[in-house]
């Protein structure tokens, strides 16, 4: 069981300038098995854009579809005033996915908030996020993971300053073997041209065919490139993956009886690499007990 830090929340982003790659996938399962496997209180944060990717993969489009209280408004000017005057704004954000977890979906609004955090200061801009997660969810959440937009806009320097921890779900191919080594000089020059660290806390190869050499090769270059940061276990490639996020819901809400093998795998894969991600992001923290309220007796 992995505890967390009385001093700070745990945060991480999903992020490669990629799409297709598995990173919804991954965000909706780490998020899952945080909550099953370590009981922690979870709050998965869609800024991905208006495809609202997370909220099709929960099942949830009808619940989402006219948002009162979008994500998108805590990049506004307006934002301080919204919520010192609407005590309940933070909790009209929030849906109950219904397997454990909570989410933030993503709206059209967030388009526009990208466009208009251009005009704002350089000091203040990539700000926002991160004192919205201090502020208003350090006292609900253990763990915070975001689903960032697969391109470097001001929406996804947002989550990079908010989280510092990087997840990467790449699939074999040359060109996203590239991507992670972009990926990695891009959190490098943050580095060097803000006053933060972003690292890159795990890789994890998804859509493995393991009969297949492109795959073996694949893993076995990103294992020998990137010791510290790869995942533990890749993700095999399976039909079920597909096929239950088109039934609106992640591997975890399925008897696993009802999985293929490969099936089976991908559940083992997400528990396994999220107790390490875990892991590796409550290196420095103290124990404590999680927020979630203790069973009754």
């Amino acid at each position: 069981m992995v505890t967390v830090s009385s001093n700070r929340i745990l945060r991480a982003a999903t992020y490669v300038e990629k799409g297709g790659v598995g990173k919804t996938t991954t965000s909706a399962h780490v998020a899952v098995a945080a909550e099953r496997e370590h009981d922690l209180n979870v709050l998965l944060v869609d800024l991905a854009g208006k495809q609202n990717d997370l909220s099709t993969h929960f099942g949830m489009n009808d619940e989402v579809d006219d948002i009162d209280a979008p994500i998108s408004a805590i990049f506004g000017e307006d934002w301080e005033f919204i919520r010192d005057n609407i005590p309940d704004v933070v909790d009209r954000m929030v849906y109950d996915t219904g397997e454990g977890i909570d989410l933030i979906p993503a709206d059209p609004g967030l388009g526009g908030a990208d466009n208009n955090l251009a005009n704002v200061p350089v000091e203040e801009r990539f700000s926002k996020l991160n004192e919205f997660i201090t502020e208003d969810l350090s006292d609900r959440y253990d763990f915070v993971l975001l689903d960032l937009p697969g391109k470097e806009d001001n929406i996804a320097l947002n989550g990079l300053f908010a989280a510092r921890n990087v997840i990467a779900p790449l699939k074999p191919g040359a060109f996203e073997r590239n991507q992670l080594d972009n990926l990695r000089d891009d959190l490098d020059d943050l580095h060097n041209e803000h006053p933060i660290d972003p690292q890159l806390a795990m890789v994890i190869p998804t859509m493995v065919k393991s009969s297949t050499n492109l795959s073996k090769e694949f893993v076995a270059e990103l294992q020998e490139a990137y010791p510290d940061q790869a995942a533990p276990v890749p993700v095999p490639n399976s039909q079920d993956i597909s096929k239950k996020q088109n039934e609106g819901c992640t591997l975890f809400a399925v008897p696993e009886d009802e999985l293929y093998n490969t099936g089976q795998r991908v559940l083992n894969a997400y528990r396994e690499n999220t107790t390490e991600l875990l892991n590796r992001l409550t290196e420095t923290n103290e124990p404590r007990q999680s927020r979630k309220a203790p069973p009754e007796q």
